[in-house]
Order: structure tokens, then sequence, then C-alpha cells
């Protein structure tokens, strides 16, 4: 994968079972406004996942499915608004505080909540409701063996002594844990690679195996901004909180088939291990968000929002363009430029709407998917597909060659305005020129076709 230098530093863009009764939630059956802490929150490990660059499971989920604006006493006006994931919730109790804080946005103690049934409605006050019957982890479904939250209620120490657990490290797990919340042993789980108890937390009491233990400090490819970096994926306390339960092994139902799979309850996730999984798939944040929002709301589903649309395809007869698209972003301090695929440069616009949705390709090298955008001209037509399955035509209406070798720094950067945000629609394609030397970059902008 090349890199398209002289657009390295100038884009300038804003990165956007039976459950119980619970009261009306004061939220519209629309969304209300979100925050872009949200976003960035998110998108600085998910993107990645959502866009194919790292192989690993959610922290998140793909994207946001509702936001609400629930009841919360010290907030501003007595609510504050949140955004559910598959994997947590996201809030923001104070939108005056300091934004720079990595506590900023917060992700709730969901598990304490859907073991215990006590509802936080502020800092210290709570709504009592029965605890979730839904299965821990695992298919939603009535056959599905995994224990529910009420089950884990019975092994979790959610307050005082109770359940917490002398320190065992250097064993391996064995216990399970059946759906009525009854603890039993299988020798041979503790065969299983990652099972030994390698660290315990004194402050709540309990022991971590291995594998979570590796998976809480692991290290991977992660988005700041527009810039991938190599960091730590999460802040353990920041993400999971402390660990309520000991770790158990349960037979669970997961896309039909009843397997064994390791969980262990953490006041904010549940993690589960299931070793039959791909690697990078072994380890995943159990469906806490999802679990909770069903819980808490039933058949009511406030906030429901769509899924993000995103350029898919890119398809030109006049230019010879038909290739698929995937995101990019700034590495080494360059941008890349995808293989075998067009980069839609990650913060940029997206088809169908107001800003410049900037695209890159090769020209001359692994894929050449821009190869023939030289001979473009003013005029020409090109179709971008989205994931709503939409067609969004743009004409040619400006094409430039400007130098890229030999310029100065500064100079490179004056040219990354063509990547600049716009009030009006349109899409920049860019390539390398020409096809043997590569000396310019080569600039095509597309306007909308009036249907």
């Amino acid at each position: 994968m090349r890199r398209l230098l002289l657009l390295a530093a100038g884009l300038m863009v804003a990165l956007l079972p039976t459950a119980p009764t619970f009261a009306a939630p004061a939220a519209p059956p629309t969304a209300p406004s979100g925050d872009p802490a949200f976003a960035r929150v998110w998108a600085r490990t998910d993107q990645l996942v959502r866009g194919g660059t790292a192989q690993r499971s959610w922290l998140w989920g793909a994207a946001p499915f509702a936001r609400v604006s629930e009841p919360f006493a010290d907030a501003p006006g007595g609510s504050r608004v949140v955004e559910y994931y598959d994997k947590a919730r996201m809030e923001i109790a104070n939108p005056t505080a300091d934004r720079t804080s990595p506590w900023f946005v917060t992700n709730g103690l969901l598990v304490k909540e859907l073991i215990s049934g006590l509802v936080a409605v502020g800092p210290t006050q709570t709504e009592l409701h029965p605890p979730a019957t839904q299965p821990v982890v695992g298919d939603a479904v009535a056959t599905n063996p995994a224990p529910s939250y009420a089950a884990l209620g019975l092994v979790a120490s959610l307050v005082g002594p109770a359940h917490r657990a002398p320190n065992r490290v250097g064993s391996h797990v064995a216990d399970t844990l059946d759906a009525s919340g009854l603890v039993g042993s299988v020798a041979a789980l503790a065969a299983q690679p990652g099972t030994r108890l390698g660290t315990y937390i004194a402050d709540s009491g309990h022991n971590v195996p291995d594998i979570f233990w590796t998976y809480e400090l692991a290290q991977g490819t992660t988005l700041n901004g527009r810039t991938l970096q190599n960091a730590a994926l999460m802040n353990p306390l920041y993400t999971l909180g402390y660990p309520i339960s000991e770790p158990y092994w349960v037979r669970a139902q997961v896309g039909g088939q009843v397997r064994d799979v390791l969980i262990q309850a953490f006041e904010r996730r549940v993690l589960a291990y299931t070793p039959s999984n791909a690697p990078a798939w072994q380890v995943e944040m159990g469906n806490v968000g999802r679990h909770y929002y069903d819980w808490r709301y039933g058949p009511q589903k406030p906030g429901l929002l769509a899924a993000p649309v995103v350029a898919t395809r890119i398809v030109s007869p006049a230019l010879r363009i038909d290739t698929r698209i995937v995101p990019t972003y700034v590495d080494g301090g360059a941008w890349q430029v995808a293989d075998y695929a067009a980069g839609w440069l990650y913060g940029t616009g997206q088809p169908g709407r107001p800003g410049n949705s900037v695209f890159a390709g090769h020209n001359n090298w692994h894929g050449e998917v821009f190869r023939y955008l030289e001979f473009g001209k003013i005029g020409d037509e090109f179709t971008i597909y989205t994931s709503d399955g939409a067609a969004h035509r743009y004409r040619v209406s400006e094409l430039y060659k400007v130098p890229e070798k030999g310029l100065s720094r500064t100079a490179q950067l004056a040219y990354a305005k063509y990547t600049d945000p716009t009030p009006d629609e349109r899409v920049t394609l860019i390539t390398c020129w020409p096809y043997h030397t590569y000396t310019h970059r080569l600039i095509l902008i597309g306007k909308p076709v009036a249907p």
C-alpha cells in the first residue's frame, strides 16, 4: 500500500425472555441529537474493525443502534443523552465538562444493573426492577442453555463480601455454571489454553484467567482522529470495570450450535472465550448493550438509529472504473492508498450529502483501479453506490494535474486544498500521473448529476 503524501496534513474535517415493565422513557420516539465525542470514542478501535483494517473482535459494535435521553439526577436538565452499542452504552453525564478527559464519555455499569435490577437514575439514586432473564451469552432464543443475568446474581459480588473468592492464582478454570445458577465442575475444561488463573483483583475479590487478562492488556492498531497508531486497545477499568464474578464455563447456543464458553462478569461488560472460534474472535465482549436496551425498554424501542450509509463501489464506463471502496487513513504522516480498491479518505464526506467525498486509487500498482483516470475529460460521468443500495451519479466538472515530486513540504500541502471540506456536494478522485513516473497528482472533481 503506497501513501498519498501531499494530502497527509492538509485535511481539516470534523469526525463524526420477558422484560420488566419500566416507566416510559423521557426521550421522544426519535433519537435526540448526538455528541461527536461518542463517535470519536467508537472510532478509535471499531472503525478499523468495520473497515477491515483490524482483524479482532468488537469493543463496542459495528455502529450505535439507539440514542436516548435518559433521566439522570445531577445531569443538566435532569437527563443525559446516551448511545447504545451491541457491547455497551456510552454516556455523557456533563456536556460542559473537560472534553479532553478520557472520562468525558463513560460507559455504564450495565452488568451490575442487569444482575441486580437496580437501574441508576443518578449518581446515588436507583430504581428497583426484576433482574434480567436474557442469556448472558449466545443466541437470544429460549433453547439457549446459558445462564441469565439473574442466575449470575447467585454467584456475583455486588455489595459487601458475599461471593468474593480467595486468591486461586496458579489453578485452572474447571468451574461450570448452569442455567439455574448451580456451580459444578468439569475437569477436562481446565485443559483448554488460557484457563490458568494468573491475576487476582483484590479490590473486588476475583481471579482473572490468562486468556482474559491478555485480552485486557492487548496492544493493536488504533485510530487517533484519522491517524493510525499502535496503542493499548483499552483501559481495563474504563472499559470493563472490576470483575464481579469468578470465571465459569457455560453451555451456550451460539449460531445454532451448543458450545463450551468461558464467561466472566465485570461491572461494565461480560467477557466470553469460545475456544472453537477463529483466533481473532476467541475472546469477545458479550452483547451487554443490546441486552440492557431490550431489558429496559422492551417493545418501546425509543431512539433507534439507521445503519450508517457509506460508499461501497465506484463504476464508470467512461473512466473504465469498476471497483470496491474501502476506508483509508493517515499512516506514518501520509494518506494510505488502498490496494486493489479505491480508498475513501476517512473523515471526508460521503456521497449523497453536502461535503467533499475524496477517493484515491493506484494507476500503476496493485490493481491499477484508477489506471485510466488520466484519459478522463470534462463531462465524463461516474456512479458511486452506497450501502443503502442508492446510486449517486456525478459528472466531471474540473480536472487538474499538480506536481508532486521535488516540491517542498509547504508546496505539497498547498495542494491539499482539493481534499478540504466543501459546503456543496462533490466527489474528488485522485491518482498518480503519468503512468511510469508518477511525478504529479491527477485530480478529477465531479458534481452531482440532476435526476
